[in-house]
């Protein structure tokens, strides 16, 4: 799903390891900790993905990792991944204009999956890949930042809410 804007952006330097401090569970928690492996190595998968097709990589975005991380959490228990509200509108094209993020091409990947062995964030990489519309929002060369967040149910299924902007 994209979404274009008419606004400007701002772009920040910033390391991914300190999404850590973004995560709202308590410090030293081991489901904390794999979730925020997990986004370290999505991004990590995601820019190799970008760099094997000759398409620059992507920042981490700290800006919206909140809203990566709602996004996927809302997605825990739904029968369906949507990028939709009840109203047909874009959840998370609202979830940033709520925060005051602003884009001028913003788009966004969900997908869900098992924990049950080690190769899940692979695994949502290669799937995403392997999606023609998914694909397309990874090798968007207009994209220069991402926030990917995640969630887990108390049936190990994790869900991933990528959120991609220029």
């Amino acid at each position: 799903m994209m979404v274009v804007a008419s606004w400007t952006s701002i772009a920040f330097a910033w390391q991914p390891a300190a999404a850590a401090s973004a995560d709202p569970q308590t410090p030293g928690d081991t489901a904390a900790a794999m979730l925020i492996t997990v986004e370290q190595t999505m991004l990590d998968l995601t820019n190799a993905d970008r760099a094997a097709n000759s398409v620059a990589p992507l920042e981490f975005d700290p800006e919206t990792i909140a809203v990566a991380r709602v996004r996927a959490a809302s997605q825990l228990g739904a029968p369906h991944l949507t990028h939709y509200d009840d109203n047909g509108l874009v959840v998370f094209a609202q979830l940033l204009a709520d925060a005051q993020i602003d884009y001028q091409l913003a788009g966004e990947n969900l997908a869900r999956a098992s924990t049950e062995d080690g190769s899940v964030a692979t695994r949502l990489e290669q799937a995403l890949m392997t999606s023609q519309t998914h694909r397309k929002n990874i090798l968007e060369r207009r994209f220069t930042r991402v926030a990917i967040g995640s969630a887990i149910d108390g049936q190990s299924k994790l869900t991933i809410a990528e959120v991609y902007r220029n």
